[in-house]
């Protein structure tokens, strides 16, 4: 599934009729995208457009915001960007010049006018009511129907960040604000069923799949009957029983709960551990997260493992420990580690880096132990933020999702 089909079908979730550009002529604010948000298509420039203009009232009811969208960035007296498609979408972003950045706002709208999200975002001092006075930091919302969606401690999107923040944050959040779909990660074993049946996920909460669907021959493609899978998916929550109804598949994942009986004790370990994790406090939906915000283990790689620990690649040379099992057990590696991937083999040869220690604990198949303490959740494979010498040669113990 390529990336812009998984966009342009979860925009199709979104209802057509949910702004107020119903009743007008059909226009196409694609046509705005390369331009400036001042630069006129066929004489009118984007915020001239009543299209735009009603959206963003419909958006949000805040009048300071609405001026800082239309009339701060439509009369150029905000720092903008050229404005970029999102699949079936528009994408504006711009910041107030006098804040260096630190106030700033975003409007994602869709191809025809009639549906809107801003998003607004400031920095907000130590002690106020709004940070719980636990320290200064950037908080932004995200605004529709008039109303706040989602919340999060970081920046509106920039034109490089929209696409993952849209298809994984924005949107999945718009859609269950709305009643429709709801983002899910689906654990647990996969049984597979025909007719009427269908298919389960079983585990960590329950998700089903129609029988002789599309979303079932994604999800088998990456696992089998009985294998532990981790579906990364938009499930529609069905009104007579509750259940998790899976409509669209984001990623595969099958963890391997058996390692190989052959291989050495680094491909064997590597069963449990190759993946790429989040700090457990976290989770795995962090926005626009990049390589050196996880840990990346691979250490089945044929080309010499490694582990990146955030922002360190760390070689490894060796490792010792508990028989693998799925009961749980304890590894230590050594490692040497350096700034970048381009250090390997002075790594291995010992010509970088200085020998170091790292423990790791698995005790299921979703989570492990860094050190003993810190845990580990593992996380669908993104390419956004899997770092390239990882996806490179990816293990067995995954299934990578071309979407």
């Amino acid at each position: 599934m390529k990336r812009a089909l998984a966009i342009a079908i979860l925009l199709a979730a979104i209802p057509a009729n949910a702004g107020p550009g119903n009743a007008q002529e059909a226009v196409d604010l694609r046509s705005y995208a390369g331009r400036y948000p001042w630069d006129p298509v066929e004489g009118v420039p984007f915020f001239d457009n009543p299209a735009v203009k009603g959206a963003v009232t419909a958006a949000v009811a805040d009048a300071d915001i609405r001026q800082a969208v239309l009339a701060e960035t439509g009369g150029g007296r905000a720092v903008s960007f050229p404005m970029v498609a999102v699949g079936d979408r528009l994408y504006m972003n711009a910041f107030d010049a006098a804040s260096a950045g630190d106030t700033s706002w975003g409007l994602l709208i869709s191809a025809d006018g009639t549906d809107a999200a801003v998003c607004f975002s400031t920095f907000v001092e130590a002690g106020t009511k709004e940070e719980g006075g636990s320290g200064s930091s950037i908080r932004s919302s995200w605004y529709a129907d008039g109303e706040v969606f989602l919340t999060g401690k970081f920046p509106c999107p920039a034109n490089d960040e929209i696409e993952d923040a849209a298809q994984y944050r924005v949107l999945p959040a718009l859609a269950t604000a709305r009643g429709a779909l709801q983002h899910e990660r689906c654990f647990g074993v996969l049984s597979t069923g025909s007719g009427m049946a269908g298919s389960s996920i079983t585990g960590d909460g329950a998700c089903f799949i129609s029988a002789d669907s599309e979303v079932q021959d994604l999800v088998t493609h990456g696992c089998g009957e009985g294998d532990i899978c981790l579906v990364e998916a938009m499930v529609e929550v069905a009104r007579d029983d509750g259940r998790n109804l899976i409509r669209e598949v984001l990623s595969v994942n099958r963890v391997v709960e058996e390692p190989q009986a052959a291989g050495s004790y680094l491909q064997q370990v590597g069963g449990f551990f190759d993946g790429v994790y989040a700090d457990g406090e976290d989770g795995c939906d962090m926005p626009a997260a990049s390589a050196n915000e996880r840990v990346s283990i691979h250490l089945s790689r044929k080309a010499g493992p490694a582990i990146q620990l955030r922002d360190l690649y760390c070689a490894v040379t060796d490792a010792t420990g508990d028989a693998p099992t799925p009961e749980g057990f304890q590894s230590t590696f050594q490692i040497r580690c350096g700034a970048s991937p381009d250090e390997d083999a002075a790594l291995r040869s010992g010509a970088a880096g200085s020998p170091d220690t790292i423990r790791l604990g698995a005790s299921n198949t979703r989570e492990i132990s860094l050190q003993g303490t810190a845990t580990l959740l593992r996380c669908p494979i993104r390419p956004s933020y899997t770092p390239q010498w990882w996806m490179s040669e990816p293990p067995s113990n995954v299934l990578l999702m071309d979407y």
